[in-house]
């Protein structure tokens, strides 16, 4: 009997990637060429207005999940600024067709924020699983293979850093692990916090938990409700110190 192989579908900014706008960039970019020099951080690819760093392990974690599981993308950015991303993490043309779908901002259902202070803000965007469920091709390219008499809506995995984006769908088809951040700036962005990430490596916290659900025998939302992810703990690196001013004292 064909084993079932679930839709597992990925956000991409704080789940795969970080991203920063490029004027924010340059803003910061003597505190981010300082973490550069002293090897606390690396540096960023350029991806059209922003600088994009990929989580550790991630191309590998791709890999694996489309091994074992239908695999889509689902982000709610634009498609110019998704497309040369997605084109990073697969660059492979064939293994990018492997992808289920990768969709964008036009695919979200949108409502205006009503308590937004920035332009950038003022719309809410949000992941409503009918949209795929609805999807005739995504059904078929879904159903090839698969055991009879199964149900894409029982099958369905959404993870993303966001809870108020999947806010219209059934309980338990998503999973949040926090936000990833490679970085975080503070001191009104004069200083900046680095952090160690494992939860995409082999033993990390995800693949673990994923592996769990690839031998499940129930439903997606059965398996979130019996099996909560939980993050690991957040640890910050111990940067190394700008020593020139001790190095040139003697």
């Amino acid at each position: 009997m064909a084993k079932i192989k679930r839709l597992i579908i990925l956000d991409l900014n704080g789940l795969l990637i970080q991203r920063v706008h490029k004027n924010l960039y340059f803003k910061c970019k003597s505190l981010f060429e300082e973490q550069y020099n002293l090897g606390n951080l690396t540096r960023p690819e350029r991806k059209g207005n922003f600088a994009v760093w990929f989580r550790p392990n991630v191309k590998e974690f791709l890999t694996w999940l489309m091994e074992n599981f239908h695999v889509a993308i689902w982000s709610s950015v634009l498609y110019h600024n998704i497309s040369p991303i997605v084109e990073s993490l697969l660059p492979d043309e064939h293994e990018r067709s492997r992808l289920l779908f990768w969709w964008n901002q036009e695919h979200c259902f949108v409502e205006d924020n009503p308590t937004a202070t920035d332009p950038t803000n003022a719309k809410l965007f949000f992941k409503r699983l009918t949209s795929v469920w609805d999807t005739a091709d995504i059904n078929e390219r879904w159903l090839l293979n698969q055991p009879n008499n199964i149900d894409l809506r029982d099958h369905t995995l959404l993870i993303d850093d966001n809870k108020l984006k999947v806010r219209d769908n059934p309980i338990h088809t998503a999973i949040h692990p926090r936000a990833w951040k490679l970085f975080e700036l503070f001191d009104d962005n004069t200083n900046m916090k680095i952090y160690k990430d494992q939860v995409l490596e082999n033993n990390g916290q995800l693949m673990k938990w994923l592996e769990g659900l690839l031998e499940w025998n129930g439903t997606v939302p059965e398996y979130v409700e019996k099996h909560p992810y939980i993050d690991p703990a957040l640890e910050e690196i111990e940067k190394k110190a700008n020593d020139s001013w001790n190095s040139g004292w003697d």
